[in-house]
């Protein structure tokens, strides 16, 4: 569960493990909430804290100052001077931030835990592992499900054939995301922010645990995930971004499975994550919301799954409890590589298609937000779940053949259809 290569320690930190934590607001605010519950269980005491944005979060520094802890302005000087003051550092930023926080980081001998997904690009997480490499520190990446007890016990079953040799999986998630997502920071819906690569979309962000499950869950191993040797892509943008907001794609794994996972942004109606397992003797079904079922010869059980709120804590359980020298489960970066070729194969390998004006709709809610939509978009990705087709099959007006990549081989990304982006070409003002 480790990288293969690291331990998760260099050096064991003595009770209670004192934090430095890069960010406080958005994603920052959820690590924010995790952590100082273990601060009043008494396991973490907060030792520094990075805040770029002061008067964005007034509230934030007044709770930091009350409790004297070391505030600082950029998180090199918190790495710096934090040297006494703090074991573990724990990284809730933007995507183009990761490598350099982590490895900057593992430099001064830190515990790190890094917000998914682990890097933008392959050549970044190998720039990742090797800093970890060298300083003999293993970290953990934010996919939360990989932490979860429910994730392994469905592991177990596909190893043990209790549903039969796996078939294929499908996955569906239709997210809708208003434009105030895509304005709520510098680098949403960006593929290049002129310092580092981003690739943000549904499948590098929001929705990549799924990727990750599917993934792991496919692996022929306990510990290990699978890797793609076979993709089929097509990506479509409805909104004024730069990277795709809706995606179907196709893996081929080395184990010899098949997932074909659709994910969107761009629906009117919500439809929260669902993934299907099919083996030859039953199926697994796991949801976003509620317990997972599996089902063989025809009688269907369920099993509990953690609430949401419950799950992150018992991620940030789970890394505490590695960084004390416990056993638990861990989600390295050799668990978390995968979803990053993933990512990086769909952009050398699929063209972003733009939705024809004909096809779109803005579509205002009560609170006056609004989402760009893409018309019956809900009916063509229910059914290219349902019928494992692609939009072009079903019909889609706006769909053109899916691209077909052989990624045995692939190791690096390339940025194929996104040079534009990287020169500053494709940058695009969100809709007022």
């Amino acid at each position: 569960m480790t990288n293969s290569k690291t331990s998760p320690f260099s050096q064991r930190p003595h009770a209670p493990v004192r934090v430095g934590l890069v960010g406080v607001t958005g994603y920052g605010s959820a690590y924010f909430e995790a952590l100082t519950r273990l601060v009043d269980l008494g396991r973490v005491a907060w030792g520094a804290v990075t805040i770029i944005n002061p008067k964005d979060t007034v509230e934030q520094i007044a709770f930091f100052q009350e409790r004297n802890v070391p505030i600082f302005g950029d998180y090199l000087e918190m790495l710096e001077e934090g040297q006494e003051l703090i074991d573990w550092v724990c990284i809730p930023t933007g995507i183009g931030w990761h490598t350099q926080m982590v490895v900057e980081s593992l430099a001064r001998g830190y515990q790190v835990t890094v917000e998914k997904p682990l890097a933008p690009t392959l050549q970044d997480v190998a720039t990742i592992q090797a800093a970890e490499k060298r300083s003999g520190i293993g970290i953990s990446v934010g996919f939360q499900y990989a932490y979860q007890q429910e994730t392994w016990d469905i592991k177990e079953r596909l190893l043990s054939g209790e549903i039969g040799k796996v078939e294929r999986i499908d996955c569906l998630a239709l997210w809708p995301r208003m434009r105030s997502y895509y304005a709520r920071n510098k680098w949403s819906g960006r593929l290049h922010d002129g310092r580092s690569w981003i690739l943000d979309s549904p499948l590098h962000n929001a929705l990549c645990h799924l990727i990750n499950l599917i993934l792991f869950w496919s692996g022929k191993e306990r510990g290990k995930e699978a890797d793609i040797v076979r993709l089929q892509a097509e990506a479509y943008r409805s909104k004024p971004i730069e990277s795709y907001d809706t995606v179907r794609s196709v893996a081929t794994m080395d184990s010899g499975i098949e997932a074909a996972v659709v994910l969107s942004h761009s629906t009117c109606q919500r439809y929260d994550p669902e993934i299907r397992i099919r083996g030859e003797k039953g199926e697994i079904f796991w949801r976003f919301i509620g317990d997972y079922e599996v089902e063989v010869d025809g009688v269907r059980r369920s099993y509990p799954k953690l609430d949401q709120i419950s799950v992150r804590d018992h991620m940030f359980d789970n890394v505490l409890d590695r960084i004390e020298g416990k056993s638990a489960r861990i989600c390295t970066s050799d668990l978390a590589r995968g979803t990053v070729k993933w990512v990086n194969t769909v952009h050398d390998t699929a063209e972003i298609q733009e939705i024809p004006p004909a096809y779109r709709k803005a579509v205002c809610d009560e609170a006056g937000e609004v989402v760009d939509t893409v018309c019956d978009l809900e009916y063509f990705a229910l059914r290219s779940f349902y019928e494992r087709k692609s939009f072009q099959e079903l019909g889609a007006p706006w769909a053109v053949e899916p691209s077909v990549a052989d990624t045995s081989d692939y190791e690096a990304f390339l940025g194929r259809f996104c040079a534009d982006a990287q020169r500053g070409k494709a940058a695009r003002k969100l809709a007022k």
